[in-house]
């Protein structure tokens, strides 16, 4: 199996453990653990399998005399942090599959990008696929209704804008030279310490504990929280540097249909027609703009060599 394909391979399962956060965000809700508590739950417990897995592999962890890379790290893990902080707060006010659906604009967001850096170039196949990607966006949200819950669609999307910047630095010639599971620990580590930072303005919010239920339910999502994101975040970066951001954004389809697949079976949450034709639209959309780019077409030659 060539170095690409296992890129493949390993972005598809990603992506499949990123789509079963919800359930276990939602397990942490209703435990009564906020917002502030389930990140640092995240990051803490990220760090601490990654810290496990660097000490075990006996790899070098400080990166001697090059403060340029912790720097570029730290900011990768602001953009990180910002994700999750999006996508757990759009959890709690619209459904999870309707939330992994719109923070999968990215693709489109990460390849507008890649032109504005001269990465890519503009063509018809992403003009066609902006306009299904919208189309996609207005039938999952239906305006019409007057359920839908605007913080949460605003939450979603910027969910979305953030991680795109996020892949976009995975990119940089400096970062790629770190070791994945050194990169991992770090990103981990400057986002628990974000985390503390932003505790000092929210106290009170952050540190309360209040009602919390800590059982069987409460413990299964911290373990699978932890584990999905942990693992998660390690393979989508690792199988990123090898295939490239907007390449992984069509593999990454696999995180919306699993958290929709996850929310109609497990969290009853709706489904209607109109829903599950903007789903298509959207993954359909970022197929085109991920095959049919600069990027895309050097992927296909790659897999027919």
């Amino acid at each position: 199996m060539n170095t690409y394909i296992r890129g493949i391979f390993i972005t598809s399962f990603a992506a499949i453990l990123f789509g079963l956060n919800p359930l276990f965000v939602n397990y942490l809700q209703t435990s009564n653990i906020n917002l502030l508590w389930t990140l640092f739950v995240r990051f803490i417990g990220s760090f601490l399998v990654f810290l496990f897995i660097n000490l075990f592999k006996k790899n070098p962890i400080i990166l001697k005399n090059n403060f340029k890379a912790y720097f570029k790290i730290f900011i990768c893990a602001a953009f990180f942090l910002l994700t999750s902080v999006f996508l757990v707060y759009s959890y709690t006010k619209i459904p999870s599959g309707l939330t992994t659906v719109l923070h999968f604009s990215y693709p489109i967001i990460i390849t507008l990008m890649s032109i504005q850096a001269k990465r890519d170039t503009f063509n018809f196949p992403l003009v066609i696929s902006i306009i299904l990607s919208i189309c996609g966006v207005i039938l999952v949200t239906n305006p019409s209704e007057m359920e839908f819950n605007l913080m949460g669609i605003i939450s979603a999307l910027l969910s979305a804008i953030v991680f795109s910047i996020y892949l976009f630095m995975l990119n940089d010639k400096d970062v790629k030279k770190i070791d994945n599971d050194v990169f991992v620990l770090f990103l981990n580590l400057f986002s628990v310490i974000l985390l503390l930072i932003a505790s000092i303005f929210i106290k009170d919010d952050f540190i309360s504990i209040k009602n919390v239920n800590i059982n069987f339910i409460s413990s299964l999502g911290i373990l699978g929280y932890i584990l999905a994101s942990a693992f998660g975040a390690s393979l989508f970066s690792f199988g990123t540097r090898i295939i490239g951001g907007p390449i992984a954004g069509t593999i990454g389809a696999f995180e919306p249909l699993t958290a929709v697949f996850v929310g109609i079976l497990y969290l009853n949450e709706s489904c209607s027609k109109y829903y599950i034709f903007g789903v298509c639209l959207i993954l359909l959309s970022t197929v085109i703009v991920s095959l049919f780019t600069a990027r895309g077409k050097k992927a296909r030659n790659l897999l027919h060599n």
